[in-house]
């Protein structure tokens, strides 16, 4: 009987495996996109804070000197926290928050050092506050820290600032709120979107791979199929399908045929049942198998009748190998102790036609009458010349 080797049906406790899994590369992804944000940014920060210390110098000349310099720090101290949080093992997200807060708080120290470009540092902190919610794939949770730490810092300017400073550090703080203000509304709805299209890849690559394991065992399961319908159950070698898909492959070529029959198989089977005489055709089908070459083909021509097709053989070959069949038969410690034997007819066409096969069977056929006659467990060789069939005696 075959069996189909499917796949375990996923039940509830595989079904929450499998989701969390997806979960696992969700944010296995997500936390690789932070990586990569701050590896791809750093560069152009860096660009972009030396861009500002030297116009500062060009515009205020000596009196931005401690600007530049905290400038050049910042730079610094991204580059060295960049490298430190693009390692795998590393969670980003900390990193990310710091390398935000030394850029914010340089921003905050160049208004307080140079009040003239206060509204100009209002702009920039707006621009970190909003592009950190575009670039930065962390969890709102980590956003919201991050929004608050930030206007926790313009708060803290502002208390700071001396009364003639305060206008412009309470604009700042404005601007800060407004746009945290956008910043949170905006970053987890991105947030969420992107991981709801990630869980959806994953999902589809998961269930596509269930799929093609699905697919692979439906493939096994016909291959299966496709080779047992060819199989007799009883005997395990050729069926009458198998013969006639393998005579339409051998026109064409020389080919030999041995008929053979089991002798007095009906007597044995009233005597022994049923049951004994399959057992006894199992048996005589396995040495079957075992004495053939691997090109020579094996069937069960019908009840107690096999079918050996030997291609390229001439009849002497063929002779032999039914004689080494036969006394494989008789001497086999299962068979033999039943006293059964088999005659065998051979036939051999030197060009066979696979349009009318029943010549060469009918001849081979005719052989095996021939041996039964002679008084079985014998092989009887066709000579399709006309002459009397040879015969290969038994005892």
């Amino acid at each position: 009987m075959v069996m189909a080797s499917w796949p375990a049906a996923g039940g509830r406790g595989r079904r929450s495996v499998s989701i969390e899994s997806v979960r696992r590369r969700v944010d296995e992804a997500m936390r690789r996109a932070v990586r990569q944000a701050i590896r791809y940014s750093v560069p152009a920060i860096a660009i972009g804070v030396l861009a500002d210390d030297i116009q500062l110098l060009i515009r205020f000349g000596n009196a931005a000197r401690p600007a530049a310099a905290l400038g050049a720090a910042a730079i610094c101290a991204t580059v060295l926290l960049a490298r430190f949080g693009t390692q795998r093992r590393r969670r980003s997200e900390p990193v990310a928050l710091t390398i935000l807060l030394v850029l914010y708080g340089v921003t905050l120290l160049d208004a307080r050092l140079l009040p003239g470009i206060a509204p100009l540092a209002a702009g920039y902190q707006a621009v970190i506050l909003v592009g950190s919610a575009l670039f930065l794939a962390w969890s709102p949770r980590w956003h919201a820290t991050w929004l608050a730490a930030a206007i926790f810092l313009n708060a803290l300017n502002l208390a700071l600032s001396p009364p003639p400073a305060a206008t412009t550090a309470a604009s700042q703080l404005m601007v800060a709120v407004l746009a945290s203000l956008v910043s949170g509304v905006g970053q987890p709805l991105a947030y969420y979107r992107v991981q709801r299209i990630l869980e959806q890849q994953f999902e589809l690559r998961r269930l596509s791979g269930t799929t093609r394991r699905h697919e692979h065992a439906v493939e096994e399961l016909n291959r299966e199929l496709v080779r047992t319908a060819r199989i007799d159950t009883v005997t395990g070698i050729g069926n009458r399908r198998a013969l006639d898909e393998a005579i339409l492959s051998l026109a064409g070529t020389r080919l030999a045929a041995v008929l053979l029959d089991l002798d007095h198989f009906k007597a044995f089977n009233d005597r022994n049942g049923h049951l004994a005489g399959d057992e006894a055709l199992a048996r005589v089908g396995a040495i079957l198998r075992q004495a053939v070459r691997r090109q020579d083909l094996v069937f069960r021509y019908g009840g107690e009748e096999f079918l050996i097709l030997v291609p390229g053989a001439d009849r002497e070959s063929a002779a032999a190998l039914a004689e080494r069949v036969r006394l494989a038969v008789q001497d086999d410690s299962t068979v033999g102790p039943w006293h059964l034997t088999v005659s065998a007819g051979v036939a051999v066409a030197d060009r066979f036609s696979a349009s009318s096969p029943l010549g060469l069977l009918r001849r081979a056929d005719a052989a095996l009458y021939g041996a039964k006659r002679a008084g079985r467990n014998r092989v009887v060789v066709d000579d399709p010349g006309g002459r009397p069939a040879s015969a290969l005696a038994g005892t």
